[in-house]
């Protein structure tokens, strides 16, 4: 007789605490609750379906019942061991609160509580989606489960926890069951492929893991799918085949088109939606699933953010956020999450999704904000703004009291002999640019809060007696700096080249313009220049003309 097939999501069912994935911080508590002997007599495991509830039941049951318990370590082979696992021990009852919701059903369960257990420990009643029990029955089983006789305990599952009575939540001991991390998914799945004798690619496992969107069992039954459908004389299972069999969006067309957008590449762009329609992929998962790995890339670009995502995946991101601005992966990230809601209420979700990456591909900026100043502080100072800042400003000197900050020429390789010219005087920096070079010191000491304050304040003056500077009167910025004054001091002595205590006084309107308004007032005009040319575009008038309308509103989505 041929033995029947079991199915990977009954085949690897968790038997012990260790085996449950991703669902550290109820392990812990159950097993330091059966270490200690403070076992409530009743337990509510809460959470989204196929991420253990159940099993976290049946495991503790295991663990009261196990002849060497109660321990956090059943033995898994005495009696109440593989019984309780095969489901027909008979001082275990599973009821499934979806069919004996009635009154009568709790009637009976409470009439059975009174009589000891057969064999075993404890009687122990695990209830399936309790949620399912009418208000009858809830009332009936208010008094049992605050007061069930010692032999007794109840263990509740539901995927609903709202839907029970408050008398019920405040007589049970509540674990909530989390959805399974990516990761942990992938490397649960990646072990049980391996154990099952199956070659699968890095692609074709997060796939069927980003399917089962947290839930370990829906990930193990797509597995399943996966295997059943997969050619025994064939090698490795791929990408492709994966997305075949599952009906799932390939991922290789989703990092093209972001690769492509990132690139300003419309037409590759374009080409990655036509693919995608082709394989049948609907417009709005496309929408999220870009969205999605364009946070993944701006999220890769930041040092120090962690992503539940697989190793392969979190290198492959890494090398490409490397190659672009983190600003501009902000705007792609920002525009592509704005199209989703745009693809999901049009009519066409696929000429939404096309106009919304054309619009990415367009408006993305392709420079970051410290280098838009370092340009406009080129344009000011006749020096291109792709020179380092070394190159720009030179050494920097005081040569007396209160002589200004000076740039000097950097002076040139020993090995380049240079011909023999008289050097023209260095030109004195005036007062704010000195100031900027100040700010610029405190910002590469690594006290971006700190430079960002001092960029409201005005300078007074730049001495060896000190660096006077004004705030507005009840500006919050002065607060700021006065914490960080160590740093920021100790930032100003090694660009000056001496000690040059910080001095704040509070003006009611400083006479001068602070840095952060010099900027404004710049980003203002940007925008006001930018609207005005929109607005006189010739494109624009003519399609104004044609139409016999009128120009309603100009937004500024920012430099092209």
């Amino acid at each position: 007789m041929t033995t029947p097939y079991l199915v990977l999501a009954r085949k690897y069912r968790p038997q012990r605490f260790q085996d449950l994935t991703g669902q550290e911080h109820v392990v812990r508590t159950l097993v330091n609750a059966l270490k200690s002997g403070r076992v409530a007599h009743a337990f509510l495991f809460t959470g989204p379906r196929g991420c253990g509830k159940t099993t976290s039941a049946r495991i503790l049951a295991r663990a009261l019942n196990c002849e060497k318990g109660p321990t956090p370590e059943p033995c898994g082979v005495c009696g109440p061991c593989v019984e309780i696992a095969a489901g027909n021990d008979v001082d275990v009852q599973e009821i499934d609160a979806a069919s004996n919701n009635g009154v009568d059903d709790v009637r009976a369960l409470r009439e059975a509580a009174k009589y000891l257990p057969a064999r075993d420990r404890y009687k122990i009643y695990i209830v399936d989606e309790v949620h399912m029990l009418s208000g009858a029955a809830f009332n009936a089983l208010l008094k049992t489960l605050e007061e069930p006789p010692g032999h007794i305990k109840f263990l509740l599952a539901t995927t609903d926890p709202q839907k029970l009575p408050a008398t019920i939540l405040s007589r049970v001991q509540r674990q909530n069951i989390q959805l399974v991390p990516l990761g942990k998914i992938v490397a649960r799945l990646r072990e049980i492929a391996q154990a099952e004798d199956f070659r699968i690619s890095d692609g074709a496992v997060t796939m069927v893991a980003r399917q089962a969107q947290g839930s370990m069992r829906d990930a193990l039954s797509l597995l399943d799918q996966l295997f059943s459908a997969h050619d025994p004389a064939a090698e490795e299972i791929g990408d492709e085949e994966a997305a075949q069999t599952l009906g799932a969006l390939d991922t290789s067309v989703v990092r093209d088109i972001v690769t492509a957008v990132l690139a300003r590449d419309a037409s590759a762009a374009m080409g990655g939606v036509v693919r995608a329609y082709e394989q049948g992929a609907d417009m709005k998962r496309l929408a999220e699933e870009l969205a999605s790995q364009a946070r993944n890339l701006a999220l890769a670009s930041l040092p120090g953010v962690k992503q539940d995502l697989p190793d392969h995946e979190v290198r492959s991101l890494a090398q490409e956020a490397a190659q672009h601005d983190s600003a501009q992966l902000a705007r792609v990230f920002e525009l592509l999450q704005l199209a989703q809601d745009e693809v999901a209420k049009a009519s066409s979700p696929r000429h939404a999704l096309e106009v919304a990456l054309l619009r990415a591909v367009h408006l993305a900026p392709a420079s970051s904000l410290p280098e838009l100043v370092a340009k406009l502080d080129a344009l000011g100072s006749g020096v291109p703004a792709s020179k380092p800042a070394a190159d720009r400003w030179g050494a920097r000197v005081l040569t007396a009291d209160t002589a200004p900050l000076r740039a000097a020429p950097t002076p040139p390789p020993a090995a380049v002999p240079e011909p023999e010219v008289e050097a023209a005087p260095a030109r004195p920096l005036d007062l704010q640019s000195r100031w900027r070079l100040l700010i610029e010191s405190v910002r590469g000491a690594r006290k971006a809060g700190a430079a960002a304050a001092l960029e409201h304040a005005v300078p007074l003056k730049i001495e060896r007696a000190g660096v006077q500077i004004a705030f507005r009167k009840g500006a919050g910025q002065a607060a700021i700096v006065l914490e960080a004054r160590p740093a920021v001091e100790a930032a100003f002595e090694k660009a000056l080249g001496f000690r040059a205590p910080l001095q704040i006084v509070e003006q009611e309107a400083p006479a001068d313009t602070s840095v952060a308004e010099q900027k404004q007032k710049l980003r203002v005009a940007a925008s006001e220049s930018r609207i005005a040319l929109a607005r006189e575009h010739p494109a624009v008038r003519a399609a104004v003309e044609v139409l016999g309308g009128e120009i309603e509103d100009v937004r500024d989505l920012g430099e092209e």
